[in-house]
């Protein structure tokens, strides 16, 4: 069998240099009560593991004695193929896709443990691309440009921005998954929808007055 000891509120199987701790120091004359505050087990590890080195002169985990997979390799593969083909489904998808095709009844938490084994990981999706290292370079020299600009020369700029309003495109977050190494998983962005309706505004702001 398996010994556990209490530790942080939870069960962990303790070592096989911890089992061995606790003979040697059972052959010092030391008590199963000082063993486990010194070793920091339960008495009831220490108790187990003493009497079955007694009984068969062994400290080994049994052959199968650990707890069976719930999953096997192809069904782990089937989740984590159907989480590349559709990178947008919540761990609540995978859980129902896993119900109804794969025949197994998991929580969120072992789906999210999976894809972490095969190393996809979860994240914003941007709603835009993101600027060009080309891009930035002229943006900051516009900057360095124009840092000597004075008042009246900043007097006759219109400065303009715009936001738009849609029904269907909501500004809710998409969160998807995809490989950690992968180059390429930012440029997977939200679709858009071109219709259901909207409202854009445009406006701007001068050095005398908004704009109307």
């Amino acid at each position: 069998c398996i010994v556990f000891c209490k530790k942080d509120n939870g069960k962990k199987a303790v070592s096989i240099d911890t089992k061995k701790g606790m003979i040697l120091l059972r052959d010092t004359g030391m008590c199963q009560h000082e063993i486990s505050r010194k070793l920091n087990v339960s008495r009831t590890c220490a108790r187990q593991t003493i009497r079955k080195f007694t009984e068969l002169h062994t400290i080994a985990t049994k052959m199968g004695a650990e707890r069976p997979f719930k999953m096997t390799r192809s069904q782990k593969r089937a989740i984590k193929l159907q989480q590349l083909r559709d990178d947008t489904l919540s761990l609540n998808d995978l859980v129902r896709y896993a119900q109804a095709s794969l025949n197994l009844n998991i929580s969120r938490q072992t789906v999210s443990r999976l894809l972490r084994e095969f190393d996809l990981v979860s994240y914003v999706a941007p709603r835009k691309p993101q600027i060009t290292h080309e891009q930035r370079r002229c943006r900051i020299f516009w900057c360095y440009k124009h840092l000597s600009w004075t008042e009246t020369d900043w007097s006759n700029v219109i400065f303009s921005d715009e936001a738009n309003f849609e029904i269907v495109n909501r500004n809710n977050r998409i969160y998807i998954r995809r490989f950690r190494n992968d180059l390429k998983r930012h440029e997977q962005f939200q679709p858009r929808v071109h219709r259901g309706g909207g409202l854009g505004i445009w406006s701007y702001i001068t050095y005398n007055d908004l704009g109307r």
